[in-house]
């Protein structure tokens, strides 16, 4: 008898903790999914948009681009065809928040080794110094993977049209915005998230980790919708 009871005991143990686990499970598989917002430049601080842009609330793609990576070949708005991108404006010589962004976004680059349907691209704001050598170089040094991570140099204005009428992480040069590291083309910490359709759909500090790791995971999401 005492036995009997024994195993009821322990089956109606086993059971108690398997329902248990099903409905923590459900209550998880309940939970509404995180959806990621799509920015348009009225939504984006207007010092980091064009005055011609800035009342656009709908409808905003990154434009198209034709710049040289740091492999030497010159690439377009192709090698991004398709896929989730993460973009960032830095110089190789920055001492501060740039060598902060590209930590993280080596995180990131590993969180997602070799997954072809993410591209890194990091733009120079100091093309007449990164040249292509200078950002092999650096590629070699940070350990930087070309497939799914390209630097990118070229003409200034191109660059700079990139920033501020894309990717918005630029201020107007003519706006009392604070210089880092004193260079005269101004960039931010923030990194942007594109979806395959040319929509940006997230910023992010470069320089704060709880932001990057949040940056993985709404990509892993992007991997999902697309």
């Amino acid at each position: 008898m005492f036995k009997v009871k024994k195993l009821n005991l322990l089956v109606f143990g086993a059971t108690f903790a398997i329902l248990v686990a099903l409905f923590f499970f459900a209550l998880k598989e309940s939970e509404p999914k995180r959806v990621l917002p799509i920015i348009n430049p009225s939504q984006i601080n207007s010092v980091l948009v064009d005055q011609d842009l800035q009342r656009i609330g709908r409808g905003h793609r990154v434009t198209d681009f034709s710049l040289i990576d740091h492999l030497g070949q010159r690439v377009d708005s192709n090698i991004v065809s398709g896929k989730v991108r993460v973009v960032e404006f830095f110089f190789t010589t920055c001492p501060s928040i740039c060598r902060i962004m590209n930590q993280e976004l080596q995180k990131v680059q590993q969180a997602f080794s070799g997954d072809t349907r993410l591209m890194i691209l990091s733009h120079t704001v100091m093309p007449e110094v990164d040249d292509v050598a200078t950002l092999a170089q650096y590629a070699v040094d940070h350990d930087i993977d070309a497939v799914n991570w390209r630097l990118l140099t070229g003409e200034k204005d191109e660059i700079y049209r990139l920033a501020r009428r894309s990717y918005f992480v630029a201020p107007d040069p003519d706006n009392d915005y604070p210089a880092i590291d004193g260079h005269d083309f101004i960039h931010t910490e923030n990194i942007a998230l594109i979806d395959p359709n040319g929509r940006i759909r997230g910023f992010y500090d470069g320089t704060d980790a709880e932001e990057m790791s949040q940056l993985i995971e709404d990509i892993a999401i992007l991997f999902e919708d697309f």
